[in-house]
């Protein structure tokens, strides 16, 4: 009887370590015409695409494993019902969103509407039940304007067709929001919970942002999207107005070691951007405006890229190209090189593009701001007194 049951407890230990290996995704739908499951979730800093399935007892199946609990969505390729054609641009239906995690998930549905699918298995889709069947009658009633809304349209009109559809996705964004809002309260240590703050915590404010952190529980603070969240406070704590700056430990375009140390004396504006934002570049021209009235005064910029890809050669040549373009003469730094060692938008919490953040002569921390903030120019101003 011993053995029975040792030979019993390691088959369970072992079956139990064969589920937490990777995830199954069962996906069963009416429907369907051999279109392309499209699995998307992002790992780490990594977009990862899966259309991979095999059919296995009149359901697709699809195998892979993450590293942690995160959401991820499912959507048809070369399912016409889900897409719209107008004007020359491809407009999408919602895709099924859902938490992606080391077990067993079983998806039901309508080929149709995918998006309204049901979801069972894993705790996080379990407590996602208390609020999907509201959100799925608000995206099928946009989803359904947005099609009546293309039959009547007039190919070249104004505004666009995008225009048109964005509108109509963002008119029940109160209600989403509210709905969000009651789920957070009920269930404020699920992955969704913090998810939902992580999707908007770039553009709170500090003090917001911590407070509705500090509301949420352990078990959602230590998921992938808990930690970026609580990062990005800590970055903002550490950056915040009237701290002493940071410095920079980068080199210039030039290969000189730029530090913040020998900058002051003079005011400095920090200038986040990247050569593949387009507000970021648009914003130049006004910000040479700016270096060349108060530059006589003791104004300093350091603009600071963030590339993306990992090419740090090709990151380089197109930061070069821009500022050559831009014709931005002040000083500037490649975040990636020597990303390593020091990331500067890690460590000043920069979570959107263009930001800039002015320091003082003592390289004190007096403003910050997110786009292009008008705000700069009056506390300029109110600095130099014209």
């Amino acid at each position: 009887m011993k053995k029975y049951l040792l030979l019993l407890s390691c088959l369970l230990m072992a079956a139990a370590g064969i589920a937490q290996q990777g995830y199954t995704l069962k996906i069963k739908l009416s429907n369907y015409k051999n279109y392309t499951p499209w699995l998307v979730y992002v790992e780490g800093n990594k977009r990862k695409v899966d259309s991979t399935y095999t059919l296995e007892k009149g359901y697709m199946v699809m195998k892979g494993a993450v590293s942690e609990a995160m959401v991820a969505s499912l959507s048809l390729k070369g399912n016409p019902a889900l897409e719209l054609r107008v004007d020359g641009e491809t407009i999408p239906a919602p895709y099924l969103s859902f938490v992606l995690s080391n077990e067993v998930i079983t998806i039901s549905g309508d080929a149709d509407r995918i998006y309204a699918a049901s979801v069972k298995g894993g705790k996080g889709n379990k407590e996602w039940e208390a609020i999907r069947a509201q959100q799925n009658k608000m995206e099928d009633s946009a989803w359904t304007a947005i099609r009546k809304a293309a039959a009547a349209y007039t190919p070249g009109a104004t505004p666009g067709f995008r225009k048109i559809a964005s509108k109509i996705n963002y008119a029940n964004a109160d209600q989403e929001r509210a709905l969000q809002q009651s789920f957070t309260v009920k269930y404020p240590n699920s992955i969704l919970s913090m998810y939902y703050l992580y999707r908007t915590h770039v553009f709170m404010p500090e003090d917001t942002l911590k407070i509705a952190y500090d509301k949420l529980g352990p078990e959602a603070k230590k998921s992938c999207y808990g930690r970026i969240v609580g990062d990005k406070i800590a970055s903002l704590e550490a950056t915040a107005i009237g701290k002493a700056a940071i410095d920079l430990r980068k080199k210039d375009m030039h290969g000189n070691e730029v530090s913040l140390a020998t900058l002051k004396g003079r005011y400095v504006l920090l200038d986040f951007w990247g050569t593949w934002c387009h507000p970021c570049r648009a914003s130049h021209p006004h910000l040479k405006e700016l270096y060349s009235k108060y530059k006589g005064d003791g104004l300093e910029i350091v603009g600071i890229a963030s590339e993306n890809g990992s090419d740090l050669e090709k990151n380089r040549k197109g930061w070069l190209e821009a500022i050559e373009q831009d014709g931005i003469n002040w000083v500037n730094v490649l975040n990636n090189e020597g990303i390593a060692q020091f990331d500067a938008v890690s460590a000043y919490g920069i979570a959107a593009f263009p930001t800039k953040i002015l320091l003082d002569k003592e390289g004190k921390i007096i403003g910050r701001w997110i786009g292009d903030s008008h705000d700069v120019d009056v506390k300029l101003k109110e600095v130099f007194g014209k």
